[in-house]
């Protein structure tokens, strides 16, 4: 794919893609994960625009079809046209910790599982990422965008202790865009509509209750975890990508 014509974003805007109904040929399904995995190097690395994407198609990695392989390679032609992207840190003297996370409900076509993801920022700094599909089917947006946050939480708590090793006091701030699951997270109220979520994912209301971090809400439109969820149309795509550091 080196000399390929180059895209601008990773995979085109509303791309539907589903499992397999048959078995592929065990050529066809080697290329494929030969693939994928070289691409889940690039994005484990220095890549967080291709988290979603990634993520997305390495859920076909079993049984994949042609479209599943013309996917991929249209991944290798956004490469291609951005090989020379990558994350950029400048000098800075303040210290402080942004989490974004979103969710996208129901966007797995074959469960109907949504996606969950998070951008770490630290001083304005992409230093960590995650998409990943939710192991249980949400009921609702609200349930979906709670689910996100307990993954960033957990990831919070993570970096306090790398902190506390290096006896850093770091401010941490989630940013999250949907009203009801920031309304869950702060109230200890639990209705008809909530008792069915895993207790576990109730963490991000006692990491608040500790004073780990703050939790704000941010406009859709500015919430960099959206490239973690979601294919964007070109304009927001590059958008975020600016927004996350690479250059």
């Amino acid at each position: 794919m080196e000399n390929s014509n180059t895209v601008s974003i990773p995979l085109p805007k509303g791309i539907i893609l589903m499992k397999g109904t048959t078995e592929q040929p065990k050529e066809q399904v080697t290329t494929y994960q030969s693939m994928i995995g070289s691409l889940i190097y690039l994005v484990t690395s220095t890549r967080p625009d291709l988290v979603y994407t990634i993520s997305f198609l390495a859920q076909f990695s079993s049984c994949p079809t042609e479209e599943h392989i013309k996917a991929a390679k249209h991944i290798f032609r956004y490469v291609n046209g951005t090989r020379n992207l990558g994350l950029f840190y400048p000098y800075t003297t303040t210290n402080a910790i942004n989490v974004y996370v979103d969710a996208d409900f129901a966007r797995c076509h074959d469960t109907r599982r949504s996606t969950s993801g998070y951008i770490v920022l630290f001083n304005n700094c992409c230093i960590s990422w995650l998409s990943k599909k939710q192991a249980s089917v949400a009921k609702s947006t609200t349930e979906a965008e709670f689910v996100a946050m307990s993954y960033g939480t957990r990831h919070i708590r993570w970096l306090l202790k790398g902190l506390a090793d290096l006896r850093l006091h770091v401010p941490i701030v989630m940013h999250a865009d949907n009203t009801g699951a920031n309304f869950l997270a702060v109230n200890p109220q639990i209705n008809v509509r909530t008792k069915h979520i895993a207790v576990d994912y109730f963490i991000t209301r006692e990491a608040l209750e500790d004073n780990l971090f703050v939790l704000l809400k941010v406009e859709s439109v500015n919430n960099l975890a959206d490239i973690c969820t979601k294919v964007l149309a070109q304009p927001a795509h590059q958008r975020m990508v600016g927004l996350l550091g690479c250059r």
